[in-house]
């Protein structure tokens, strides 16, 4: 038996020194003319609209709570707090309820774009110059787009001042 087999060794590849890449998976969606994305992870739910109870005294971003099997869960519209104009109902539209830090948000978004699997080197971190370090915290790249990772921790807190 050839003992090259056996070693670890194939010739003009060296098996030690490739490393796995590990993926990271974000939901991606569209708002307006932004995209954006969410770890996949942080993804409680993805629903079609559903009636909302308004709240007097919010900022105008917020739609209100919604009733999401005892969980009163404050909707956000990803189009009013990013843009100038407020969601447009659709067949399309959906609602993703997150989860950050023990705390739900849902946001309402225009559609759902794509599961993607990107290797962490292909999010971009804060070192982006210009980037807004308040809702967003990185930068992916999938093969076919650009789109902004949002800062759930940051997005769900305020939602927590907003209504509490």
């Amino acid at each position: 038996m050839n003992k090259e087999i056996f070693s670890g060794h194939i010739e003009g590849l060296d098996l030690d020194s490739e490393k796995e890449t590990e993926l990271v998976q974000f939901l991606v969606f569209q708002c307006g003319d932004g995209i954006y994305g969410i770890n996949i992870l942080d993804t409680h739910e993805i629903l079609k609209p559903v009636p909302v109870t308004r709240l007097p005294n919010v900022d105008p971003e917020y739609l209100g709570v919604l009733n999401l099997r005892g969980n009163i869960i404050p909707l956000l519209d990803a189009n009013r707090k990013f843009g100038d104009t407020y969601s447009e109902i659709t067949n399309l539209t959906r609602i993703v309820v997150c989860a950050s830090a023990g705390k739900f948000l849902g946001i309402l978004v225009d559609r759902i774009l794509e599961v993607a699997r990107l290797p962490s080197d292909r999010i971009e971190g804060r070192e982006v110059s210009g980037l807004s370090h308040q809702y967003v915290s990185a930068v992916g790249r999938s093969d076919a787009r650009l789109f902004l990772i949002l800062n759930l921790q940051i997005l769900s807190g305020k939602a927590e001042e907003e209504n509490g």
